[in-house]
Order: C-alpha cells, then structure tokens, then sequence
C-alpha cells in the first residue's frame, strides 16, 4: 500500500513511520522522500510488498512551496538554528528575486547543508553539525534538476516569530513566496541559501509545504490521525 500522508510541522519522517508501525497492521513499512522536521506536506509511506517501490517513487518530481526570509542567515538555512541578520546593502525587490530564478532552472549545481542526512565519514551530517563537530568539513557538491521555480509572492515587510533555545524571537524583512519544481536530491533550504546570496542580502526559509511527489497531491493527502484510526478499526 502506498499512503499519501499530510507530515505535520515538527514531526521527522522516521516519527511518522514509527508510528503507523505501531498499529501493528503492517509488516513492513517505510517512505519514499525525507521531509524535514520543520518542513510539513506530501510524505509517501510505503508498506508491506510497495516498499520494493521506494527507488521508482523517489525518482517522481516534487513540488514545494517555501517562504524565504530575505537579510537573514542561519547555520541550517531556516528557523532551526540561531538566525543572524546580514549585512544587507540595499533593499531587495520582487524585480530583483524574479531576475535571479531563472538562472537556477536546470541542472545545476547544489552543496547540501550541513544540516542534512548526508553522511560525512560514515556519520550523518547533521548530527556532526549540532556537535560543532564539522569544522573544517564540507559536503560534497551535488548535480539537482529544477524544472521550474517562479515568485508567486512578495512582501516588501513582513514579521517572523520563531524559538530559539526557550527564547521567543522577531525576525523582519521582506518575504518572498517561491514555487518550486524539482527532481531527486533537491535541498529547497540550499536553494534559498544560494538564492540570498545571490541578491547579496542572505535568506532563511520560514515555512516550507511539499505539495506534491509525482501524482500525490497535498490535497489528496490524509493526517495521521486518520490513518492511525483507520489501522485500528
């Protein structure tokens, strides 16, 4: 069975799949995609004979939306780390985003975060990254495939609140709302890192929504509330 699951913010993709497991209904279960903590959307669990499916579904072009704070900087790219704001020599506008796209369309070249589930000497990298154990380090470069990335949004001020280590924080810049259209391996965080450097302002995602994997689309997709209820009934 292939289950197209709404993954709430907060949750790992390894949390979701612990828990469906632990309705005891399937003998086999897994996912096709990882989904960031702080990300939400389209996360595909595979169970019993469908996980021979995971390669084939990996492989399904994906479709985010993600806001990018711009003037702000942080260690994993969004709101996970401590942000930082940039030295920012002038105002960023929507002219300005919408030129620097489409240079990103393509295959390009992309270098992971550091904050990431690459493996760095046998070892994930994010676990090296919240040691302070990276330093010196560096993932190697990736080839990705953005089939598409446009502006649907911008907001020239706009107000954050995040947590940081117990402490309530207030971020505020402009905000640029960007659709993106994108094949295996694609860090969306990296994106907006490049993206902000770029504009010589810096950004750091705020939210991101995966939208769709293949022909599985966020409106389709079920919590897992209901999908636990439905395993036990």
């Amino acid at each position: 069975m292939i289950l197209n699951v709404y993954k709430d913010w907060g949750w790992s993709s390894f949390d979701v799949v612990k828990k469906l497991k632990s309705t005891g209904q399937y003998k086999k279960i897994g996912h096709a995609g990882t989904l960031d903590p702080l990300a939400e959307g389209v996360l595909l669990i595979l169970t019993d004979s469908d996980t021979k499916k995971q390669p084939e579904l990996m492989a399904l072009t994906k479709e985010y939306l993600v806001d990018v704070l711009l003037g702000y900087t942080s260690p994993s790219y969004d709101l996970g780390t401590e942000v930082s704001k940039t030295d920012q020599v002038r105002q960023v506008t929507i002219t300005d985003v919408e030129n620097a796209l489409p240079s990103y369309i393509g295959n390009i070249n992309q270098r992971p975060p550091l904050f990431s589930a690459k493996h760095i000497r046998g070892t994930r990298a994010y676990k090296l990254a919240r040691s302070n154990a990276f330093s010196g380090l560096s993932l190697n470069i990736s080839k990705v495939t953005i089939y598409d990335i446009t502006a649907c949004s911008f907001l020239e001020n706009v107000s954050i609140s995040y947590t940081y280590s117990g402490e309530d924080r207030q971020l505020q810049g402009a905000l640029a709302k960007l659709k993106v259209v994108c094949g295996k391996g694609t860090y969306i965080r990296a994106l907006a890192r490049d993206i902000g450097e770029d504009l010589h302002c810096g950004g750091v995602v705020t939210k991101l929504v995966r939208t769709k994997i293949g022909e599985y689309a966020l409106e389709n997709s079920l919590k897992l509330e209901e999908l636990i209820e439905q395993a036990r009934n």
